[in-house]
């Protein structure tokens, strides 16, 4: 397998631009990309299927992932297709709503690095010249989800802070009326 900077690099080359998205069939998509993993024509890879209700951004990343899977160059083999149909169906769904426009998952570079690394996990996969600790330490630390997460539960501490902070006020001004009536 290559350094991460390889498939990166790849997503951030992908012709986005050029696509007309409504046409596009992600069961024929995967099943092409995914033809070099498996050695007679499949009819259908995954126990799911593809609802053609997805998002153009639901699309895009597929189609992005696809072409880096199906590259001949990128030297990943043996991707067990049990670990993928997860990341495809519930991941890929979850990151396109974190991130509004599709625009970023293909032209920003962290954005990118984030979801060449969230795909490797998923098929554990791990880039030449990293170690195990360090892939998932650099993943951690570009994760949407996580960050999303993390937001959240920031906010809801703020939130039950103020709360406490407003009953200790009420408490307070109730004890001072109290005190000035005695």
């Amino acid at each position: 397998m290559k350094e991460i900077r390889y498939y990166i690099k790849q997503v951030l080359n992908f012709p986005s631009t050029s696509i007309e998205l409504e046409s596009v069939n992600l069961n024929a998509i995967w099943n092409d990309a995914l033809q070099k993993q498996k050695e007679s024509y499949i009819h259908s890879l995954f126990e799911k299927t593809f609802s053609n209700k997805e998002t153009d951004g639901e699309k895009m990343i597929h189609l992005i992932l696809a072409a880096l899977l199906y590259d001949p160059e990128n030297e990943i083999e043996g991707i067990e297709i049990n670990e993928l149909e997860p990341f495809i169906f519930e991941t890929i769904p979850m990151l396109t709503n974190a991130i509004g426009p599709f625009s970023e998952w293909s032209c920003d570079q962290e954005r990118v690095e984030e979801l060449v690394r969230s795909l490797f996990s998923a098929l554990k996969l791990l880039p030449h010249g990293e170690t195990r600790e360090y892939f998932f330490d650099r993943l951690k630390s570009i994760d949407s989800l996580e960050r999303i997460r993390i937001l959240e539960e920031t906010k809801k501490a703020q939130e039950r802070a103020q709360e406490v902070l407003n009953k200790i006020r009420r408490e307070e001004e109730e004890a001072a009326s109290k005190y000035n009536r005695e």
